[in-house]
């Protein structure tokens, strides 16, 4: 059967849209999936090229099954929720800056997600050379395989995530910059997943630098505002001395409103306090710069989200603690938004996983939401961590939930297309 395009496919795919906050939309954008496909649902990093269905809109036999698991770059912890397809021809590049991601229902059904395991069923409809595609946002790894009837287990080095950007044999990484911040190191995390291709800024003592860099945000897709302040003297003030940059909040925000991905931590909140008012209550929390700064302590975890639940269970973390916050989440509430087509919106910020505190009940600790075609991440804890020396030695169970969610913040904002029940 040749690869065609056909309108009818379309009929075959629902629209699938996880309601949170008073609007029914995601507050996380639409949920988790891997498309990052053009507006126009053409001419994108994601225009596929696969069989497509009949003109009657049937599907045809299958004449086969790949199977295998993604896994994360180091090679070990599986993904969820990666799509996998196949295709004649190798996607569009993936735009190298930030950029409005939507997801778009796809015309072709050849098309599957990995499970909480990280293993996937791959229906293929045509024998021959082909590409397979592997990717979870801009994280994306295209390689040639030869297609045969039956099933067909698939090697795992072509469903791996790749660790960094090698165009020429087909890996793509989003462009990550890590802002300087004096406690959360998150880059020590990233390695940890098997990741090469991040910017660690260091400006040293050049000031003119920090200025300059900020024009450059529009160039990357994920940006990271770690854990930064100093401590305070007991009896003088909040327990945290921190400062806010004008033109970094500034920034930050016109980022995001291109479809970049922010990740603030813990005394970093008040980017994400002044940038985007109402969304999160903090504890403690007034006017005063550092007054939601708090103690650091170490609680049981409960996973809100049921596919980050499903994936820590699957790699046997279900019951977690969540380490070394140093400031606490009362609540979160809905607020006004704009959505990625420029229209306004209701959204409340989606809870990804809570604290358990005892008496005071439970307690957000990381949370999300939507602005225009970006997101923003907030969360209490350090994803490295401070029970081992510089965040190094153990893979804790939050840096490990917190690089998932870090991969799904990195998704199409919209509805997510599911594949045809065939």
């Amino acid at each position: 059967m040749p690869m065609k395009r056909a309108a009818a496919c379309g009929l075959l795919l629902a629209a699938w849209i996880l309601a949170c906050g008073s609007s029914g939309r995601d507050g996380f954008g639409g949920g988790p999936d891997g498309n990052g496909n053009s507006a126009d649902g053409g001419g994108g990093p994601n225009d596929f090229a696969t069989t497509d269905a009949s003109d009657d809109g049937a599907l045809p036999p299958s004449i086969g099954t790949l199977t295998g698991k993604v896994v994360m770059p180091e090679g070990t912890i599986p993904l969820s929720d990666a799509l996998v397809y196949l295709t004649s021809t190798p996607p569009a590049p993936i735009p190298t800056n930030a950029y409005c991601d939507k997801c778009v229902a796809l015309d072709s059904y050849a098309f599957t997600y990995s499970k909480p395991d990280g293993t996937f069923e791959l229906p293929a409809y045509e024998a021959g050379e082909q590409y397979i595609v592997v990717q979870k946002g801009q994280f994306r790894r295209v390689r040639r395989i030869a297609v045969n009837p039956g099933t067909q287990a698939v090697p795992g080095d072509l469903t791996r995530l790749p660790g960094k950007t090698d165009a020429a044999l087909g890996d793509t990484t989003p462009r990550m910059l890590i802002w300087p911040g004096q406690w959360d190191h998150v880059e020590k995390s990233l390695k940890k997943i098997g990741l090469q291709d991040y910017e660690l800024f260091q400006p040293g003592l050049n000031i003119g630098a920090y200025s300059q860099k900020m024009k450059e945000f529009p160039n990357y897709h994920i940006i990271f505002l770690p854990c930064a302040g100093r401590v305070n003297d007991p009896g003088s003030g909040p327990m945290c001395e921190v400062s806010v940059d004008p033109k970094l909040k500034t920034a930050a925000k016109e980022f995001v409103a291109l479809g970049g991905k922010l990740y603030v931590s813990d005394w970093s909140y008040e980017y994400v306090r002044q940038g985007w008012p109402g969304a999160i209550k903090w504890v403690g929390e007034t006017s005063q710069l550092g007054s939601a700064c708090s103690g650091g302590g170490d609680y049981p975890a409960e996973f809100d989200d049921v596919p980050l639940r499903e994936w820590m269970t699957a790699i046997g973390e279900g019951n977690a603690q969540l380490k070394a916050a140093w400031t606490a989440i009362d609540k979160v509430s809905p607020i006004e938004s704009i959505d990625e087509n420029g229209n306004p919106f209701t959204q409340t910020p989606k809870v990804w996983a809570s604290v358990k505190l005892g008496a005071a009940g439970t307690k957000p600790a990381t949370v999300s939401f939507q602005d225009r075609c970006g997101r923003v991440l907030y969360s209490t804890y350090h994803a490295e961590g401070s029970d081992t020396a510089g965040g190094q030695g153990d893979f804790l169970a939050q840096e490990k939930a917190l690089m998932h969610i870090l991969l799904e913040v990195g998704v199409c904002v919209g509805p997510k297309p599911i594949p045809p029940v065939k």
